[in-house]
């Protein structure tokens, strides 16, 4: 009896960190999103590749 109760404890434990999980995905993936809608500040850096730079 003991043992089902500790087995069902712990497939809730395991559905609520995948919720969590995915929670934190979808939180992070908005703020890129609307980091991008945004535009870059001028004062964020921006990688430039030289190869296409005359000497």
């Amino acid at each position: 009896m003991v043992a089902a109760g500790l087995g069902m404890a712990r497939r809730i434990t395991a559905v609520i960190g995948m919720v969590a999980l995915i929670g934190l995905l979808i939180v992070l993936v908005w703020r890129v999103y609307l980091h991008h809608e945004r535009g870059a500040p001028a004062d964020e850096p921006t990688v430039v590749s030289n190869i296409y730079r005359s000497a």
